[in-house]
C-alpha cells in the first residue's frame, strides 16, 4: 500500500516533503522490530515497562526505512542516529496512529462485519462466546476475539491480551471477513480501549456487563474513576447499546451513550427482565431456569446449563443481542440449553458422585462470586483448590486466603503460575487467613498431585473448584510456560479412582 494512503486519517510531519513520500510502497507493518523485514513500517510503541523507540536501529537494520514515532521523541538518540536514508513520520500518539493505519492497511475490515463488543469486569468471556454459539447454530457465520484466543470456522489463534493490540485486530477481522464470517463477538477491555486498540473498530453492539474495582495500580488505571471513564467510552462508538441496568454503575454509562439503548434486569428494571429464577443441579451441569419478560410478553423456560444469578445476567444480555440481531427466539432458547465455555465454571463429568468444576477465578472477588453462587445448590463439602500468582504482593494472597476460609469446608492450598517464586512460600502467605477458620487446609506444592488428591478425596454430594488456571494450558514456572492441561489431569485421576473402586467392589 501507498505509504500516503495508509496514512488517511492521521495527522503527521515527516523529515521529507509530502510529494517526496507520497509514492513510497508499504509492504507491511511492525510494532515489534523482531517481525520487520524490508519494506516494512516499524511503529514504535511506548509501553508501561518498554519504549519501542528504543529498537529502531534494530528494525533498520532489518531492513525498515519508513519509521512512525512520537513528535515528543524527535530528538531521541536512537532517532537522529538513524542512517539519511530513513524516512521519519512524527504524530502525536503511535499507538492512536497504528489503530487507524492498520484500519487502512487491512482495507477496513470492520466496516462490512457485524461487531458486538463486551466490556465490564466479569463476564466479558462467557458473553462473548455464548453469543457466538447461539448465532453459529442459527446459522450466523460468527468468530470471537477475547480471552481465551480467537475462534472462528474451526481456526483457533491464541492472543497475548484479552483485546489484542490494534494492528492485529484489524488482521483477524481481515482474515474473518474474508473466509466468509458474518459477525464478530469481541472482549474489550479497559487497557484495550486506553490503548486505543478498538480506537477504529466499527463496533455495531456495545454489551455492559458489569464493573468493579479491577486494574487498578501504577501500570494499569490510577483510579477506579479512569477505570470506569474508559469503559465508558466503548458507548460513544457504538451503533447500539445493550445495558445491565443493575449495576450500580449502569446510569454512568448509559450517560455517555450516544445511540439507542435496551437494558436488561432481574429486578424488573429493565427492557428486557428475568423472572421466576431456579436452580437446577445435576452431575454434568449446574445450571439455572428462568423466564423473561419483554414487552409485556413472558417466555418460559429458558434454561441455561452454568450456575447462579451471574449467569442469568449473561444469558440476558446473549438474548438481547440475538434478538436485536433478528435471531428467532426458539433459535436463542435451544442454543443456551447446552452452550458452555472452556474454563468458565466449567463442569467435569468425570465423577458420578462429585461436581468437579474448572474455573478462571483466581482473585478475592472472583472466587467470592462462584464459591458464594455454588452455596445455591445443595452439596456434602464445598472444596477449593487454589494458588496465587508469583510475584503478587501478600495482600492480594490474603483476598485469596480470606475467600476460601469464609465460604469453603476444605481448602487445598497448591501452585497457579508460582513464576520465580518458590510456591510454599506463597501457599504460607495464603494460609494465614486460616489461622482462626474452620476450614481445614491441604498444602501441596506440586498443582498435579494437588489435583489429584482433590479427585481421590472426593465424596458424594461433593463440590470440588479448581481455580485459577480456567482455560490456560500452561503453568508459568521460572519464566517458561510448562504444557499443563488441568482438566486431563483431572480426567486421568477420575479414571484411576474409578477403577480401584470398581476392583475393591
Amino acid at each position: 500500500m501507498k505509504l500516503f494512503k495508509l496514512m488517511d486519517g492521521v495527522n503527521f510531519t515527516s523529515n521529507l516533503s509530502l510529494e517526496e513520500i507520497k509514492n513510497i510502497d508499504i509492504k507491511d507493518i511492525a510494532y515489534n522490530f523482531n517481525s520487520c523485514e524490508d519494506g516494512f513500517m516499524f511503529v514504535a510503541l511506548i509501553g508501561a515497562t518498554v519504549d519501542g523507540h528504543s529498537f529502531v536501529e534494530e528494525a533498520y537494520n532489518r531492513g525498515v526505512r519508513v519509521f512512525l514515532v512520537q513528535k515528543n521523541m524527535e530528538n531521541d538518540k536512537n532517532i537522529l542516529s538513524l542512517n539519511e536514508d530513513a524516512i521519519k513520520i512524527y504524530v502525536d500518539n503511535t499507538r492512536r496512529a497504528l489503530s487507524r493505519i492498520s484500519h487502512n492497511f487491512f482495507l477496513h475490515p470492520s466496516k462490512e462485519l457485524k461487531i458486538i463488543g463486551v466490556t465490564g469486569t466479569k463476564g466479558k468471556t462467557t458473553i462473548t462466546n455464548y453469543i457466538s454459539s447461539v448465532l453459529n447454530k442459527a446459522g450466523l457465520n460468527t468468530g470471537v476475539i477475547g480471552t481465551n484466543g480467537v475462534f472462528y470456522n474451526e481456526i483457533a489463534e491464541d492472543t497475548v491480551n484479552t483485546t489484542p493490540e490494534s494492528y492485529e485486530i484489524h488482521r483477524i477481522l481481515r482474515k474473518m471477513l474474508d473466509s466468509g464470517v458474518q459477525c464478530v463477538t469481541m472482549e474489550v477491555s479497559s487497557g484495550g480501549i486506553m490503548h486505543y486498540r478498538v480506537e477504529d473498530v466499527d463496533f455495531d453492539v456495545a454489551i455492559f456487563s458489569n464493573l468493579s474495582p479491577d486494574h487498578i495500580g501504577p501500570k494499569e488505571h490510577h483510579s477506579f474513576e479512569h477505570y470506569l471513564n474508559c469503559k465508558a467510552k466503548l458507548f460513544k462508538m457504538t451503533k447500539f447499546a445493550i445495558i445491565n441496568v443493575d449495576d450500580k454503575h449502569a446510569n454512568e454509562i448509559i450517560a455517555n451513550c450516544e445511540c439507542n439503548i435496551e437494558t436488561f434486569s432481574i429486578h424488573g428494571k429493565g427492557d428486557l427482565n428475568a423472572i421466576n429464577i431456579n436452580h437446577s443441579k445435576k452431575i454434568d451441569s449446574l445450571g439455572v431456569t428462568f423466564d423473561y419478560s419483554k414487552d409485556g410478553h413472558i417466555t418460559k423456560s429458558c434454561f441455561i446449563c452454568s450456575p447462579g444469578i451471574f449467569s442469568v445476567y449473561n444469558a440476558l444480555a446473549v438474548i438481547s443481542v440475538c434478538k436485536y440481531l433478528g435471531i428467532s427466539q426458539e433459535n436463542i432458547l435451544n442454543a443456551l440449553k447446552s452452550v458452555k465455555v472452556k474454563g468458565r465454571v466449567e463442569v467435569l463429568n468425570i465423577l458420578p458422585y462429585a461436581n468437579i468444576i474448572i474455573d478462571y477465578a483466581h482473585n478475592g472477588i472472583s472466587l467470592e462470586n462462584i464459591l458464594q453462587t455454588l452455596k445455591n445448590y445443595e452439596y456434602n463439602r464445598l472444596i477449593c483448590l487454589v494458588g496465587s500468582i508469583g510475584g503478587r504482593t501478600e495482600t492480594r494472597r490474603k483476598e485469596v486466603g480470606d475467600v476460601i476460609a469464609k465460604e469453603c469446608d476444605l481448602a487445598i492450598l497448591t501452585s497457579y503460575n508460582p513464576n520465580f517464586e518458590d510456591p510454599m512460600d506463597i501457599i504460607n502467605d495464603i494460609s494465614k487467613s486460616f489461622i482462626d477458620s474452620s476450614c481445614h487446609v491441604i498444602k501441596i506444592p506440586d498443582r498435579e498431585d494437588a489435583i489429584r488428591e482433590a479427585i481421590n478425596i472426593a465424596q458424594e454430594g461433593d463440590i470440588i473448584v479448581l481455580a485459577g488456571k480456567g482455560h490456560e494450558n500452561y503453568q508459568l514456572i521460572q519464566g517458561k510456560k510448562i504444557p499443563f492441561n488441568e482438566s486431563e489431569i483431572a480426567k486421568d485421576a477420575a479414571r484411576k479412582v474409578l477403577e480401584k473402586r470398581k476392583q475393591l467392589s
